[in-house]
Formats: C-alpha cells, sequence, structure tokens
C-alpha cells in the first residue's frame, strides 16, 4: 500500500471518523469537511484548523490547581513536495499547532481562561539559528498566548524538544495519549484496542516515522533525516 496514496488516505480518514463519531470527545467537523472534499484533491496536501477536543475532568499537573475543565484547539497543515522521499523529507509545508484554554469552572459557569500552547515545529535550513533546532521538534508557546499578561510566570522559548512529524491520526492519538487519563475516559483504551484504529495509526507511523526513525540508521542514505538533524546534540 502506497502510505501517501489519496485514495488509501480517503479510506483511512473515512474509517477514522467512523471509529471515533461514537465517542463525545469534540467538534471534528473540519474533517468531516475534508473527507468531502477528498474526491477533488489531486495532490496530498490539507490545512486543518479548529479541530475541538474538549475535557471536563482536571489534568493531573495543571496549575493553577483550580484548573478543571479545558478546550483543545488542534490546527495541521501538511503539503507534500515532488522530491525523492527515499532520500529527502517528503513534506513541504507543515503546521502543527495545540492551543489550549483552561478553565476553573464551579456550578457549570467556567472563569476566565488560562492560554497555554505548543506547537510542532519543522526547522527550516535557509532560516539562521541562535540555538539547536532538530529538523522537527516541540515547542512551547506561540501567538496563541503572545501579548498575554503573564503576571509572575516565566516562559522561556526553550528547550526545543526533537520529535518526530504527526498528521490529523498521529495528532489525534497524541492528544488523546497524552491529556485524556485512560482512568476517567474509558474511550482511550477502547480506541487503542480497536483493529482498524490501530492500523490506521500504524499506516501514519509508516508515512511519518519510519523515515524519520532511520535517521538511527548506520546504514542510512537519507539527506533530510539524519542524526544531526533530527538530534543535533549528539555529537558524531
Amino acid at each position: 500500500m502506497d502510505s501517501w496514496d489519496l485514495r488509501n488516505f480517503r479510506q483511512d480518514l473515512s474509517k477514522f471518523l467512523e471509529i471515533v463519531d461514537n465517542h463525545q470527545i469534540g467538534d471534528f467537523r473540519p474533517l468531516h469537511i475534508l473527507l468531502g472534499k477528498m474526491d477533488s484533491l489531486t495532490s496530498f496536501k490539507y490545512e486543518l484548523k479548529d479541530i475541538i477536543f474538549h475535557l471536563k475532568k482536571r489534568i493531573s499537573g495543571t496549575m493553577p490547581e483550580t484548573l478543571n475543565k479545558y478546550k483543545i484547539t488542534f490546527d495541521n497543515t501538511i503539503n507534500l513536495n515532488n522530491k525523492d522521499c527515499s532520500i529527502n523529507d517528503n513534506i513541504n509545508k507543515y503546521l502543527f499547532e495545540l492551543n489550549i484554554d483552561s478553565y476553573a469552572s464551579i456550578d457549570g459557569v467556567d472563569g476566565k481562561p488560562y492560554k497555554s500552547c505548543w506547537h510542532l515545529d519543522k526547522h527550516e535550513e535557509s532560516s539562521v539559528s541562535k540555538y539547536t533546532h532538530p529538523t522537527y521538534h516541540f515547542h512551547f508557546g506561540g501567538n496563541y498566548i503572545e501579548g498575554l499578561n503573564t503576571g509572575d510566570i516565566s516562559i522561556f522559548s526553550c528547550p526545543r524538544l526533537p520529535h518526530p512529524p504527526m498528521d490529523i491520526f498521529l495528532g489525534f492519538h497524541f492528544i488523546i495519549s497524552n491529556f485524556y487519563s485512560s482512568k476517567e475516559y474509558p474511550f482511550v483504551n477502547e480506541l487503542k484496542g480497536n483493529d482498524d484504529y490501530r492500523l490506521i495509526i500504524k499506516r501514519a507511523q509508516k508515512r511519518l516515522w519510519v523515515p524519520y526513525f532511520k535517521a538511527f540508521d548506520s546504514k542510512n542514505t537519507h539527506q533530510d533525516f539524519t542524526m544531526n538533524k533530527i538530534f543535533p546534540l549528539y555529537l558524531s
């Protein structure tokens, strides 16, 4: 199966929505809109905004401790290039953002939103870096919290944490695995045990993670995914 084939991707997206729509997780209308447009696409590209996840129980470790309700807004864009993917990164345009609103909700009334955000960046080689920049890296902060009154909170733009790229499927899997307690939300283990769900995630991993992790192979000949690029702290 061609991992980047539009027809195969459409089949995965259709089955994925069929699975997750059985659970009241959030608002996935952008995914349904994309599915409706898939037949008209001539190349592998999508731009998704405002995929919303809702959590109504406190996430362990959240500060302030009074926060007990959350809205996670997920944006994801992927466009492919026409280079040889055996030696080049197949992704041209990339965006992965998680914007989080946290509330102290009392008797159904939400307090002011506390904002947080993370984004998974792709570093462009043409830009000059003052710090280490793994090719793909998680980075706290972004436009979502710029200009806010931070009070006594100090926000740093580092460190940049190496992480393989993610698409909508892997992004969904990342969110439910990191923000939804499997003890509080039974659907998490139910989804992870679903055979169709697992196959979709594995195919996404093949598309995006297999080339990335081959950088650690001594026989690797990829030009974009190399040890020094994806993990620049490594001294060869």
